[in-house]
This record gives C-alpha cells, structure tokens and sequence, in this order.
C-alpha cells in the first residue's frame, strides 16, 4: 500500500509539478572533496538567488561524483548533527538517526539528492522521486546548519555555497526537481564531513586525507 502512495506521489509530482513549483534560482556551488577525491558538488538554491539566515523555502542539493553508501552517508550525518544541534534532545536525534537510515538509498555518480526545506517540513528527492517520510521544523535547521552555521565543520566551504566568491555560470548548476511543495508521504526528520565511507574511496585514500 505504502509503495503504491509513494508511486502516486511521485506521478503527481512529474504530471502536475509546475502548479506548485519554486522558480529555484542558485545561491552559490562548491566541490566537497577528500582528499584526492571529489565526493560530490553542494549547490544551494532559493526563490531568489539570495540567502538568508533562516530562509525558507531553501534547497541544498548534493550532485554526486563517486558512488556513496546510504547507511554510510546516514551514520555520518548523524555524527556532524549530534556537533552541529548538541541543545536538541538525544531521543530526537535518535530519531532522526533512524529515519535517515530508512529514508536514503545507494548513490550512483550523477545522482542528485535535494533537501527541501519549508516552513515547518522538509524532505528529500532523489532524482525526481520524493523519498519518504518527511522532516520536522527543527531537522530542518539543523540540517542546513551543517553546510550554513557558523560552528559548521565546513565553514570553509560556506563563501562559495553562499555565492560570495561564485564565479560559475548559473548553466553549470545541477538542475533542481520540477516540484516544491507537493507533499511527501509521511512526517518528521538527518553528518563532519558528510564523508561517505565506501569500500573504494578507504581502500585507495591516504590515512592523512582532509575534507577541504
């Protein structure tokens, strides 16, 4: 029952998408890195090309290069959120924990996985299909913290995702979903380095390899 829901959604995300679509403009793009290695390239979005501290509706979408383990990805998100949201309590974060472990699937190169934030939900697509089940308002913000806080492990990646420092022409932005607000399948909420610990990438990095 449940895969046919989600099939309905998806279907009515592609057939009536331009109803309730945000004209997604890019706020800025940067590769994140480890090492040698090119993970993926983080592209924010908003309605108007701008950014804000609590901004919404906002999209961060992650373009990815190498293939990259769901649970991985999940376990590492869980760790840079417990840094990132310490005043959140640990049974949310168990929580949250939880849901991305159900909710993100293997990534293949190519792949985008977008989040959507809105006012008082957020969720994931993955390529043009909504992954259930949805996020809570307070996952919302500390998911974005991860990239967008000033205590983020990745503040130095912050001038160029915030258009600072962007020099790349919009074409070469990662493509953002048709939809924006047709409403995902379930409710509620998700890494120092989203550092995805595939079997390829530990097997040929360097031990001293850095996020940059």
């Amino acid at each position: 029952m449940m895969k046919l829901l989600k099939t309905f959604v998806t279907l009515f995300v592609l057939l009536f998408g331009n109803a309730v679509s945000a004209n997604w403009l890019p706020i800025g793009t940067v590769d994140y890195t480890w090492g040698p290695f090119h993970i993926y390239t983080i592209t924010l979005y908003s309605e108007n090309g701008e950014y804000q501290p609590n901004q919404r509706p906002l999209m961060l979408t992650l373009n990815y290069a190498k293939p990259v383990e769901g649970k991985n990805f999940a376990i590492t998100l869980k760790k840079e959120l417990s840094n990132i949201a310490p005043q959140i309590p640990a049974e949310t974060q168990a929580l949250w924990a939880e849901k991305l472990e159900q909710t993100l699937p293997d990534f293949q190169p190519k792949d985008l996985l977008n989040y959507i934030a809105l006012d008082d939900t957020g969720y994931f697509v993955l390529n043009d299909t909504v992954l259930e089940p949805q996020f809570g308002k307070e996952f919302n913000q500390a998911f974005l913290d991860i990239w967008l806080s000033p205590q983020s492990s990745f503040k130095r990646l912050q001038s160029q995702l915030l258009g600072e420092h962007n020099t790349e022409e919009p074409s070469n932005y990662p493509t953002p979903p048709r939809q924006l607000e047709a409403t995902p399948v379930e409710d509620e909420s998700r890494d120092p380095q989203p550092l995805p610990s595939t079997p390829e990438i530990l097997q040929s990095a360097p031990k001293s390899a850095e996020a940059s």
